[in-house]
């Protein structure tokens, strides 16, 4: 699994991401933005104005009573929280907008980029942890949004009013209360650094064990049969460990050193922020109500610097998370369509591999390719069968040709066409694959056998279906076609789950036929009916099968025995059978063992 942290080009591009969502929606962005900062300045700033004012009063007039120009305060004192508490609804009506918008177009994004990306890709990731990533990244935008309008925007607005207010009783004023927060900047940045770095690794313990969560339950009918539940409780509590160790790390720096650093410095500010109320209106013949006014707007803003930290962390959190799914993406996909890429336009449907090497080492310095100079020609509608030991090349050729992997050198032809130079998806489309381990969606058995061709009837399915001996156990259940295969179809018997592919791949009706042991999860009976729904999907069409069973493919125009990766032998069953190679031996070895069991049966 991918060890790497979060890279300063990931948070870039999150920070792209959503900037470019919010200039999509220019005005309602502005809006949400700023809407709430200048209600802040209705709802925390103004009141203290108008309280000093009737302080002033009161003063003047040496008692407490409730003339006119008290009540005229106090009617434009709720006159103006209320415009306040207004501009706070319409900016969080417009942010609401925002960031639905914002998270639809950035939850369709991700799930494009993740489709987008390579096979291998798939294959060195735990799925639990990418659904997590990439879910997390288009939530986080309402995170980040609602942060910069709740916290920044609602206090930075408000504190340039302050500023603009303190300046009028005097200069200085401001400027201490500046000199103070610089000196609190200048001692919290370095802290706030060395925290960045332990908030990445505490995300990356937490992808690392909800990835392990999501290998164990997804494989939990393996750890049952093998009575694992205690091993895998204690690997997934080594996970659990090093998550709450690095949670714990990044509180107690948060705690034990950020805080107890910067506390002293916030209340220090804030009684420096009374002496000059007082000060300064002994001083320069400032109004008793001076006092309240400098020293509420101390406190205010102090209170504002010293929620920055929490305000930084969740900015800091939320942007990291979200990083972790931009991180997937910072090396661009192994597998891609060039710029230039057209549409393939299958006529015939040969296929030619020429001079193809390829090695599943990422071991540059090593020359021992798996695949070396390895040619094959196949004619349209050619039915060919791949066979031999284990690790003899025989999937490698059908990755190679679903463009799942590209070769290191030399090219692959579809009808005269390079598969480099056509698009993954026009490829792809013209070969119906049915893997060896065939996986379903949960989702009903009738949505499963019509991801073949979304345009399909009900009978155009049912047909299909029945071509593939899947409608008898189909019409058995009590929900028919309508009945849900649970995740990766574990409702279904292994056989049950191969003949769906079929009739899903029946139903694609494609140019080019791959088969990968697309009979080894038939018992003997159903493998006898399947062949016949096999030969109709192979009907007029190029295919390619993968079988460890020889008799199936015994019919075929032409057999190709793989071993190292080379082509060994090349010809018909009869033809191979002659030859006394590799062929035969499978076919003997096979036969032997039916002989063995049958014998073994009957005694």
């Amino acid at each position: 699994m991918s060890e790497k942290l979060i890279t300063k080009k990931a948070v870039k591009q999150v920070l792209r991401d959503y900037w470019a969502e919010l200039r999509l929606r220019p005005w309602q962005s502005t809006i949400a933005l700023i809407a709430p900062g200048f209600g802040s300045i209705l709802v925390f700033y103004v009141p203290p104005l108008i309280i000093a004012k009737l302080i002033d009063i009161f003063v003047s007039q040496q008692r407490v009573s409730f003339t006119l120009p008290v009540i005229r305060y106090i009617v434009l004192f709720a006159f103006l929280w209320l415009i306040g508490e207004i501009l706070w609804r319409i900016g969080i009506h417009f942010l609401t907008r925002v960031e639905a918008l914002g998270i639809n177009a950035l939850s369709k994004k991700s799930f494009a980029l993740l489709t987008g990306k390579d096979y291998d890709f798939f294959t060195n990731n735990f799925v639990g942890a990418l659904v997590k990533k990439s879910t997390a990244y288009p939530k986080n935008f309402e995170t980040v949004i609602d942060i910069f309008s709740f916290d920044v925007f609602s206090s930075v607005i408000p504190i340039i009013f302050a500023f603009f207010i303190l300046w009028q009783y005097s200069p200085w004023i401001p400027f201490i209360l500046i000199t103070c927060l610089f000196i609190l900047i200048a001692i919290a940045l370095p802290l706030i650094r060395k925290r960045i770095k332990l908030v990445a690794q505490r995300h990356d313990a937490l992808s690392k064990m909800v990835g392990q969560r999501s290998d164990s339950l997804t494989n939990i009918m393996t750890v049952k049969s093998f009575a694992k539940e205690n091993y895998e409780a204690k690997i997934f509590g080594e996970h659990v460990n090093l998550y709450t160790k690095k949670f714990k790390e990044t509180a107690d720096f948060q705690n034990l050193r950020y805080d107890t650093i910067v506390s002293p410095f916030y209340v220090l500010t804030n009684v420096i922020g009374l002496i000059a109320a007082i000060l300064f209106t002994q001083n320069l013949g400032l109004t008793p109500g001076t006092i309240v006014v400098v020293f509420s707007y101390y406190a205010n803003i102090t209170r504002v610097f010293w929620g920055i930290s929490k305000i930084y962390r969740s900015i800091e959190s939320s942007i990291s998370e979200a990083a972790e799914f931009t991180q997937l993406f910072v090396d661009p996909p192994a597998i891609q369509d060039s710029i230039d890429a057209v549409v393939l336009k299958v006529e015939k449907g040969d296929i030619a591999f020429t001079d193809v090497d390829f090695k599943y080492s990422d071991n540059k310095v090593d020359d021992d390719s798996f695949l070396s100079g390895f040619s094959l020609d196949i004619k349209a509608k050619q039915k060919v069968g791949l066979v031999g030991p284990s690790g003899g090349g025989k999937t490698t050729i059908t990755k190679l040709l679903l463009r799942f992997i590209d070769p290191e050198s030399g090219d692959i032809f579809v009808d005269g066409q390079s598969i480099k130079k056509i698009t993954q998806s026009s490829l792809r489309r013209e070969i119906a694959y049915v893997p060896q381990e065939p996986l379903l969606f949960h989702r009903s058995l009738f949505e499963n056998i019509a991801y073949g061709d979304e345009d399909a009837t009900k009978e155009d399915i049912i047909k299909a279906a029945k071509i593939a001996h899947a409608d008898e156990f189909i019409n058995q259940l009590p929900k028919g076609y309508e009945t849900l295969v649970g995740e990766r179809g574990i409702k279904l018997s292994g056989g049950q789950r191969q003949r769906v592919a079929i009739a899903r791949a029946l139903l694609k009706k494609a140019s080019i036929i791959v088969l990968d042991e697309a009979t080894s999860s038939l018992d003997s009976e159903s493998e006898k009916y399947i062949q016949e729904g096999l030969w109709e999907l192979m009907k007029d069409k190029t295919a390619l099968v993968i079988a460890h069973r020889l008799s199936t493919i015994k019919h075929l125009d032409r057999i190709l025995v793989l071993d190292n990766g080379k082509i060994v032998q090349d010809g018909t069953h009869d033809e191979l059978i002659s030859q006394d190679g590799l062929y035969a031996k499978l076919w003997s070895h096979q036969a032997g063992e039916s002989k063995e069991l049958s014998d073994y049966v009957l005694n």
